[in-house]
Formats: structure tokens, C-alpha cells, sequence
């Protein structure tokens, strides 16, 4: 049961991970992209640019941790697996407004 688990958050942050690098990229490109545009909305870009890499970045860590061989028992708990939901729907909520926006053009 404890694999499980493990299972089912290493999905979560692989999707988590998909989401974020779909991001950073879309943001990334809309920093270089928008460089005429006024300060405060390059600087929101950038951090949600910096957010995107570090769920990106968090999420790796995770699934490399997940793979090893080390004995993390944390991660084969439920209460592991429903803190990785919370930033999945982050991720993914965000990649969906990106979405809504790329179709709208």
C-alpha cells in the first residue's frame, strides 16, 4: 500500500513538472517578447516566469528523491500525496489560463 503512494505523488509531481516547464517557457517568452512594455507588468512576468522554474525545480527534486534507492518514507504516506495536490492544481490551473488565452487569439 505504502508504494502506492509513492506512486501516485511521483504522478502528481510529473505532472506537476510538465505544467511548470509549459509555463516557464510561456513566460519566458513573453518576457523576452514583451520587452517594450511598461515595468510593472515585465516584472510580473518574471516572477511568475521565477514561480514557474521553481515548481518546475521543486518537482524534479521530488521525482529524483522518489527514485532513489534511499528509504524516504515520507513519501509513501496519504497525507505526502495531498500536499502534492495542491501545487499540481497550481501548476495546472495556470498552464489552463494560458491555454484560454493562446486559443483566444
Amino acid at each position: 500500500m505504502a508504494s502506492h503512494w509513492r506512486a501516485v505523488s511521483a504522478a502528481l509531481d510529473a505532472a506537476t513538472a510538465a505544467c511548470a516547464g509549459l509555463n516557464s517557457v510561456y513566460f519566458l517568452v513573453r518576457l523576452l517578447s514583451d520587452a517594450g512594455r511598461r515595468p510593472a507588468r515585465l516584472a510580473a512576468i518574471a516572477v511568475l516566469a521565477l514561480w514557474s522554474l521553481g515548481m518546475l525545480t521543486e518537482a524534479l527534486a521530488l521525482l529524483a528523491l522518489a527514485a532513489s534507492p534511499t528509504d524516504v518514507r515520507g513519501l509513501e504516506s496519504p497525507g505526502w500525496t495531498a500536499g502534492r495536490v495542491l501545487p499540481f492544481a497550481a501548476s495546472a490551473g495556470v498552464s489552463a489560463l494560458i491555454a484560454r488565452r493562446m486559443v483566444g487569439r
